[in-house]
């Protein structure tokens, strides 16, 4: 099921205000990729299963880079990702207002990565291109100014189950943006920000990680009306065909329906609902720190209880008898 049923049709691109001041290398570069197809862009918090949604959409025909890791993600980008992120989020207007040099240079990180990012791609061959990387969410105000047109596509997973999903840790300043939107925090709760703090307690670090990811993606998202899609990967997994064949619709393409049936033969749901198989303490520690952006997503609607031990009113007549 898709979380977002806007009306499909053209969007209209939000346009620089006129007294907006923007470096020259910028504006160029916005003015070059307009001659591309409006790009799909899929991002998400890490481990929610956009490797699946990106080879669906390449197995569609949409190209999504010419450099790719095993989970799909675009290498080239993660630089201008990390780079735009350590300088600017969450306060993008200070892009628009820093000095020319400075933009200038992200300006020459991002040609060269999308030149990397596109090379072999035919506009005239194909059914459009992409991307496909988690942290694009955070540099979205970027992306969204230099591909006004673009689509962008949230998958969102449940946050119990991403928080037995270990990543990394926020020890780099990068990380710590992330994680808190501010480079500036050193600790959490008492806890340090270190490798060896997180695998300690790992799945509360990725809890918070995927609440901030959420919501963040969430918010940038909607700045972009018509052209932004929620889609639940457990949707995608247990009605695969129905949710990419929307999905495609929502995207103006054809479906190709026996590309679809072919990868629905092999998605699996065992990994859905992994976070049950937990320890019930480190459950409960988990949906405290994350409940209302669970139940802002359409997660978690019954509270978590300790299990029953039925066995209790025996266990205390036993001791009881002992006792005596």
């Amino acid at each position: 099921m898709l979380l977002s049923e806007n009306a499909d049709r053209e969007p209209a691109p939000l346009e620089p205000d006129d007294d907006m001041t923007i470096e020259p290398a910028l504006l160029q570069l916005r003015e070059r990729f307009a001659t591309l197809p409006p790009p799909v862009i899929v991002y998400n918090k890490s481990h929610s299963g956009s490797r699946l949604l990106a080879r669906a959409l390449i197995e569609q025909g949409i190209f999504m880079g010419a450099e790719r890791n095993e989970s799909e993600d675009a290498l080239p980008l993660q630089a201008v990702v990390e780079a735009a992120v350590t300088a600017y989020y969450p306060a993008f207007g200070r892009l628009w207002e820093a000095p020319g040099a400075e933009p200038a240079v992200l300006a020459a990180l991002v040609r060269d990565a999308f030149d990397r990012h596109l090379a072999g791609y035919r506009p005239q061959a194909g059914r459009g291109w992409g991307w496909k990387l988690c942290e694009a969410l955070y540099a979205m105000p970027l992306f969204d100014f230099l591909f006004p047109r673009a689509r962008v596509l949230h998958l969102i997973r449940d946050g119990r189950d991403v928080a037995w999903c270990n990543h990394v840790a926020p020890e780099q300043a990068f990380w710590r943006k992330v994680y808190f939107n501010t480079d500036r925090v050193r600790s959490w709760q008492g806890r340090s920000l270190s490798n060896a703090a997180y695998e300690r307690r790992p799945h509360l670090y990725n809890a918070l990680h995927w609440r901030n990811s959420v919501e963040t993606g969430r918010a940038f998202g909607a700045m972009l009306r018509e052209r932004y899609c929620e889609i639940r990967y457990e949707d995608l997994c247990a009605d695969f065909v129905a949710t990419m064949t929307a999905l495609l619709h929502r995207l103006g393409l054809e479906p190709d329906a026996p590309a679809i049936a072919a990868m629905a033969a092999g998605v699996r749901l065992d990994s859905i609902g992994k976070h049950r198989g937990q320890p019930w303490p480190a459950r409960r520690a988990v949906q405290r720190l994350i409940e209302p952006t669970l139940l802002s997503f359409g997660y978690g609607e019954r509270p978590l209880r300790a299990p029953v031990d039925r066995a209790a009113p025996l266990k205390a007549w036993l001791q009881g008898r002992m006792r005596v």
